[in-house]
């Protein structure tokens, strides 16, 4: 390196250390997750009996449908655990069960030719991590935030040759923006919306794929609305799409189109704001209440896949 790069290096650097500390500044869900990691690793983070005995509960018959409402914290900016969201995991949808779907997606996301762009390695366990982050956020337990502190700090090579620690969610997306695997010019950019809706229309096919849909349909219901609240972190328009992006894996003829396309969402790529919104029903595109609706009025999940 000589000495002209040598600071253009480190510049880049504090630009990626930068950009990471804003993402969990400004996202409140983000300072909670650092506020509970601090106070987990002062108590020593060991997990209760009760704890252990939510992640392993549950029910493996269809349950009945019941709609939960997300419960919001901190100005109306965080997602809190209620007691609603608990008694999904310990009745309807465990740890496992949660496994089951975020493995599947990585698996369909490692093939996608959009989506793998941002994933550095197939070698780490991200379906185990995600599952955990999960079950923590809606269950109250502590399973994600143990995980985090036996993570390998090795840090990961990024484009340019930057290094940097992965060891919670702010980091890795940070990680996944400046990926070696992107087109240079590309390098450093936030997700879009075309690239964040065909993250949910993954997510949720693989949801329907391990059959959540049918034997966890309040989970489902809630789910969506979760994924459509924190999607708005990394794309503020993305939440809208949500409930688009878990019909489209309900049509088979999509998902043909898709493989056949080698696996790149044709008709979302390059999508401007006002073209996407042309995709939605019109009550959805003009919906700001969702997905904080208190109701089961406008749930995310259609009656007829109960």
């Amino acid at each position: 390196m000589t000495a002209q790069q040598e600071p253009l290096n480190k510049t880049k650097t504090n630009e990626i250390q930068l950009q990471e500390t804003n993402l969990r500044d400004n996202g409140a869900d983000f300072q909670d997750e650092e506020a509970k990691k601090t106070r987990a690793n002062n108590d020593g983070g060991s997990a209760s009996s009760s704890t252990v005995e939510t992640i392993t509960a549950r029910n493996n018959l269809s349950s009945p449908f019941r709609f939960v409402p997300l419960s919001m914290g901190g100005g109306g900016r965080t997602h809190m655990v209620t007691n609603g969201s608990r008694r999904l995991m310990e009745q309807e949808a465990g740890l496992a069960d949660l496994q089951k779907m975020t493995e599947s997606f990585y698996e369909k996301a490692f093939q996608d030719a959009t989506l793998d762009q941002f994933i550095h390695s197939h070698n780490d366990p991200h379906g185990n991590r995600f599952a955990k982050w999960i079950h923590q956020k809606l269950s109250g337990s502590n399973v994600w935030d143990q995980d985090r502190r036996t993570r390998d700090r090795t840090p990961k090579t990024l484009a340019g040759g930057h290094q940097h620690v992965v060891h919670d969610r702010s980091s890795a997306h940070v990680a996944a923006w400046y990926s070696t695997k992107r087109p240079v010019e590309d390098q450093g950019h936030h997700f879009k919306l075309d690239e964040a809706r065909v993250w949910m229309r993954l997510h949720f096919w693989a949801m329907r794929d391990t059959g959540l849909l049918e034997t966890a349909p309040s989970f489902a219901d809630y789910y969506v609305r979760f994924i459509g609240h924190f999607m708005r972190v990394y794309e503020g328009t993305a939440p809208m799409f949500a409930r688009e992006s878990l019909r489209w894996s309900a049509n088979p003829a999509n998902i043909e189109s898709y493989v056949a396309s080698g696996r790149r969402m044709t008709d979302v790529l390059g999508l401007s704001l006002v073209q996407a919104e042309r995709q939605l029903p019109s009550p959805e595109a003009a919906d700001m209440e969702w997905p904080y609706n208190t109701t089961a009025q406008n749930a995310s999940v259609e009656p007829e896949a109960f």
